[in-house]
């Protein structure tokens, strides 16, 4: 691996992105290599795409906190270099002491250096898996809970009624956000059960009406994770509300906050992002004339704006021939 390998690679799954009209991306880099190689890529990138795309970068230990040799120290390095966000895995530590000490490590560090939290929390079927328990409680004593975000959390799809009951509760009072992935949460979910199936999703509808931050995103492009990931927004939306059954006339208008101001919340780019007078021109154009109907007939961008200046433009589909079955 190479920073100049990394960076073709980036760029071709940032393409793949901004053509479909997105314009802020946090991506996980993973620190577990002595060298730092995709940080420092990656670090480089963010500056040269500025101008096109933001990008934040999160500190993350893919192959744990403990389990790398290391990985502490390659974090805090990660960190003073200028990652945005520390992450973490506690589900893939090799015990569970192992997972919940990771947290209060990741947690302390994260504050030191006045950074946001993005934990991969969860993502498993085990509904006594309790990381999100202990990942709010450790925010919730610190009031970091607006600056932390717990992604997956798939488990919490699959834990008893009475539990979930008590953790909204707490999680209202901590204000934690939460990532939901529609498209690989249901692709590698569920796996191991014959019927019925677990859908793999958070409780996003729950979530929601709790008062929390909840938001969709594309996790992986083309990977071992998920072979199918194209950055299109739109096809994540519309996975996460059927998965959701966020499909009531009042939910669907309200659907568009999934991939819009929400993740711009748990971002924390809201200088750069919303209609305001005085905010960046950063906006895309959809082939529908309102939002009911983009997410019913799954809209094309038809163009990405930047700071005023087009990133691209294209004209609307049209049919060479067109279907006319009123001729007589």
């Amino acid at each position: 691996m190479t920073e100049e390998l990394v960076r073709e690679r980036a760029i071709k799954g940032i393409q793949k992105e901004v053509s479909k009209g997105v314009q802020f991306i946090r991506t996980h880099v993973d620190i577990t290599d002595p060298n730092l190689i995709g940080m420092k890529a990656l670090i480089k990138l963010r500056e040269e795409l500025k101008d096109i795309v933001t990008l934040q970068l999160v500190a993350f230990p893919q192959e744990g906190f403990f389990r790398y040799k290391g990985a502490e120290q390659l974090m805090e390095e990660a960190l003073k270099m200028g990652a945005d966000v520390a992450g973490g895995i506690p589900h893939f530590e090799i015990s569970y002491e192992h997972g919940v000490e990771s947290l209060k490590r990741i947690v302390d560090m994260a504050i030191k250096y006045n950074v946001m939290i993005d934990i991969h929390c969860d993502e498993n079927d085990d509904p006594n898996s309790r990381f999100l328990e202990v990942l709010n409680a450790l925010v919730m004593e610190k009031d970091y809970g607006k600056n932390t975000t717990a992604s997956h959390t798939c488990s919490f799809g699959s834990v008893e009624n009475s539990y979930a009951n008590k953790m909204l509760g707490l999680f209202k009072e901590s204000q934690i956000n939460f990532i939901s992935c529609p498209t690989e949460n249901a692709h590698l979910q569920g796996r191991g059960d014959s019927y019925p199936k677990r859908r793999g999703l958070t409780r996003v509808k729950e979530l929601l009406h709790n008062g929390n931050n909840v938001a969709f995103a594309q996790d992986s492009i083309a990977d071992y994770w998920y072979p199918l990931g194209n950055g299109n927004m739109m096809n994540i939306l519309d996975n996460g509300i059927h998965l959701a059954h966020f499909t009531h006339i009042d939910e669907i208008n309200k659907a568009f906050d999934l991939i819009t101001y929400n993740g711009a919340n748990i971002m924390r780019v809201n200088d750069e992002f919303g209609i305001e007078i005085g905010k960046p021109a950063n906006l895309i154009i959809l082939d529908a004339k309102d939002a009911y109907e983009a997410i019913r007939e799954r809209a094309e961008v038809l163009a990405s704006i930047r700071n005023g200046e087009y990133l691209f433009k294209r004209e609307p589909r049209k049919n060479e021939i067109d279907i006319d079955f009123l001729k007589q």
